[in-house]
């Protein structure tokens, strides 16, 4: 016969591996930050959704990805996580002076130069905060926002609008890349024959959906890499042009490489975005109006009212 209070507990410690798996993806590094085994975060992942009903997570190659049922009930629970974490951080704090924090999440790119000059712009008026910045991809950047891992994230459209929120940075069409020196780099703009037979840097397809069709046309490829952005620094080598959009081009302007229009060309549009219903926060509109003197700038297209 059981005790009272004996499975107390239980069904905290497998809603918090499920929560952990979706913010790391994996269950590997759920368990790493657990600080259990890699089989005890399997188990528990087991028994939470035989408690749901249902599978939460497919499977592919850059990890576990939750369906949307895992979303609906994550956001649910959340709450009540982010209820025990205000009580920890009050009692932690209850006999010191809290400090604000923003948390960042950006392309690696702007990471670099970029996001380093906002939080310049945003130490004038907001001295006391504290600043955490995570360089990543467009899915882990979403993912983070998703879980309240980060406040704000610079990236680009589509996003579900029924998760996030956004205001539109820029507008931005497709240049190619090049160095002064390339035979190209007079042209006033440059299509998919000029280039055909040059060697070229790409973004592998699995962090750059919307290169998929155009990637297949780019023969031969020089070099790939998996880091938006980070094909300039190839470029810049001597090894290959590339095609990129306007928005990361403007961040490697320190490399003087030449850009020349590509057509045809779609439009990107850059957003800064934070996860539906979220408060609104003095840093964030800081940071949404620093991104935009930064695009008036660097001459960059901003976003149509």
């Amino acid at each position: 016969m059981k005790k009272p209070n004996e499975d107390a507990g239980f069904g905290l410690k497998r809603a918090l591996a499920f929560r952990e798996v979706i913010k790391c993806g994996s269950t590997r590094r759920a368990a790493r930050v657990l600080g259990v085994t890699q089989s005890a975060v399997s188990q528990q992942l087991k028994l939470f959704e035989d408690l749901v009903g249902e599978k939460l997570f497919i499977r592919d190659r850059r990890g576990l990805i939750p369906t949307t049922k895992a979303i609906e009930i994550y956001n649910k629970i959340g709450r009540y996580f982010d209820t025990l974490e205000r009580i920890e951080r009050e009692i932690t704090t209850s006999f010191g002076s809290a400090r604000q924090s923003f948390r960042i999440a950006a392309p690696h790119l702007s990471c670099l130069l970029l996001v380093p000059k906002l939080i310049s712009m945003l130490v004038q008026t907001e001295p006391d905060t504290e600043f955490y910045v995570r360089a990543q991809g467009y899915d882990q950047i979403a993912q983070n926002i998703l879980t309240g891992e980060a406040d704000v994230g610079i990236s680009r459209l589509p996003l579900d609008d029924r998760f996030f929120e956004w205001r539109t940075i820029a507008e931005s069409k497709t240049v190619c890349m090049m160095s002064s020196e390339h035979p190209l780099a007079h042209k006033g703009e440059i299509t998919a024959d000029d280039i055909a037979g040059e060697p070229h840097i790409i973004i592998d397809r699995e962090f750059s959906s919307h290169y998929t069709g155009m990637n297949m046309l780019l023969e031969p490829v020089k070099v790939r890499t998996d880091a938006v952005g980070f094909v300039a620094g190839y470029v810049a080598e001597g090894l290959g042009i590339s095609i990129i959009n306007e928005f990361i081009a403007a961040q490697c302007a320190f490399l003087n490489l030449t850009l020349v229009p590509f057509r045809p060309s779609p439009t990107y549009e850059y957003v800064v975005f934070w996860k539906l219903g979220s408060a609104g926060t003095v840093q964030r509109e800081a940071f949404v109006s620093a991104l935009q003197s930064w695009v008036n700038d660097v001459g960059l297209r901003p976003a149509r009212d």
